[in-house]
């Protein structure tokens, strides 16, 4: 959009013939409403005045409508610029150089519940720095391990605040970029996984405007509950618990924590390189944009980067139709020219995917042992890798397990395709020996550790 254009459409939502005189007695109201405009815009990035009318008179006694909103703001915004009416809508100032902004974020939060605080808290959001206590944790976390690491950058603070603001924009995919624009490097590949692990956790916790002011697990936890409270099975949308060492092992083995699943977690070996699972999730994220657009499963776009923007209860609905439909990987093939290594990741996964039930019966340093039945109706053992944590603390959860997934070739070796449904299940002491039977019998024929790639 040039910004003759924007220029055009500022001024037809916007238009300066329209100002009138304040009605008498209304000065007062009108910064409070300005008060009001510049918390939500801050906090959403656009809103419908209908709902702002709603914020607003839920919050005060003193009532308003979308007619009074727009004469007693539009002197304001003519005269401050910090937000504008945009069809039928507020919007942050962002957009006024660009409208295509104010469309993008609308389609970014499609129907996501709002958040919507407190009058006290709102009003904290007129100040465009502010953060709750949890947002500010997390970001002070980050803060402190990139001047750790580059101790001696004079633009890292910077860096910092850039990182903050593509974070709260929902703009994830920026990041590498934002490295290279700093001349950031780091130090060792240990710090690059901190510094991510750092970096999602604060993204996790920080208010979005494509979220309509939630944060990613405050979305995640109310999609949860949907699930749940719809009946359906309990899908792997879980927290990470942070496990003691000395706590007793989730897996059931008896053992401390430190003896068993922590020392799987620590060899890092039971999941992907983090080179491979930017590969992944490049390649699955981009496939699932293409479903997702093709066949209409949500209102979202779904960007080829990790970590995804768009929450993992919204793109198991897209991976649901997938696999109901697995010949949409060629239509996907045949549509865009890609890198060669992801095209033949596709090719392998389209010819050589399995879905079915598995049963989950041990943890090993190189892989998650599952018992599955193949094509013959036999039962054999896969090695099964993490994505981005091994399968024992991804789970956590009591041996065996019986599940639902999708298992993919990738290169040399087996993983699944990010979506784990649990059975809720129990088992009794007749039901485990039959299963360890059935795992000591397989076993004979080897465990399969790659699917045909």
């Amino acid at each position: 959009m040039t910004k003759n254009q924007a220029k055009q459409i500022f001024e037809k939502y916007n238009p300066a013939d329209a100002v009138t005189r304040c009605p008498s007695g209304r000065a007062s109201f009108r910064k409070q409403l300005d008060t009001y405009a510049v918390a939500a815009v801050n906090l959403y990035g656009i809103i419908s005045i209908e709902e702002f009318v709603e914020i607003f008179n839920s919050q005060n006694t003193e009532q308003t409508n979308g007619k009074e909103v727009f004469t007693l703001l539009l002197p304001v915004v003519l005269k401050d610029k910090y937000y504008c009416f945009y069809k039928d809508y507020i919007v942050h100032y962002f957009a006024i150089d660009n409208f295509d902004l104010g469309e993008y974020w609308l389609r970014e939060q499609g129907d996501k519940p709002r958040f919507v605080p407190d009058k006290t808290e709102f009003l904290e959001y007129e100040d465009a720095y502010y953060e709750d206590e949890v947002q500010e944790l997390h970001w002070i976390k980050v803060l402190k391990f990139i001047l750790k690491e580059w101790p001696n950058n004079r633009n890292i603070v910077e860096f910092f605040r850039d990182l903050k603001d593509h974070s709260e924009l929902g703009q994830l995919f920026e990041i590498g970029k934002l490295l290279k624009k700093y001349d950031l490097t780091f130090s060792s590949e240990k710090q690059i996984k901190v510094f991510f692990d750092l970096f999602k956790n604060a993204s996790n916790n920080t208010r979005m405007w494509s979220n309509k002011g939630h944060s990613p697990n405050e979305l995640g936890q109310f999609r949860k509950k949907e699930y749940q409270k719809n009946g359906q099975d309990k899908i792997n949308f879980r927290e990470h618990r942070k496990i003691g060492a000395n706590e007793p092992c989730p897996c059931g083995s008896g053992k401390k924590y430190k003896k068993c699943c922590r020392l799987v977690e620590e060899s890092k070996t039971a999941q992907l390189h983090w080179s491979e699972r930017t590969l992944f999730y490049e390649t699955w994220y981009g496939l699932m944009d293409f479903v997702n657009k093709k066949k209409k499963v949500i209102d979202a776009e779904i960007k080829p980067i990790y970590p995804n923007p768009v929450s993992d209860e919204l793109v198991y609905k897209v991976r649901e139709v997938l696999w109901q439909n697995p010949e949409l990987i060629d239509d996907y093939l045949a549509s865009v020219n890609l890198q060669e290594e992801k095209t033949e990741l596709l090719k392998s996964w389209r010819n050589h995917y399995i879905k079915g039930m598995f049963l989950l019966v041990e943890y090993k340093s190189e892989y998650a042992i599952m018992i599955g039945i193949n094509e013959k109706k036999d039962n054999r053992l896969y090695g099964v890798l993490g994505i981005s944590r091994s399968l024992a603390d991804t789970l956590q959860c009591e041996l065996p397990v019986q599940l639902n997934t999708v298992l993919l070739p990738f290169r040399d070796k087996i993983i699944y395709d990010s979506f784990i449904t649990t059975m809720n299940v129990s088992f009794g002491k007749g039901m485990k020996e039959m299963f360890s039977e059935m795992y000591i019998n397989a076993k004979e024929k080897g465990i399969i550790t790659r699917l045909e790639y």
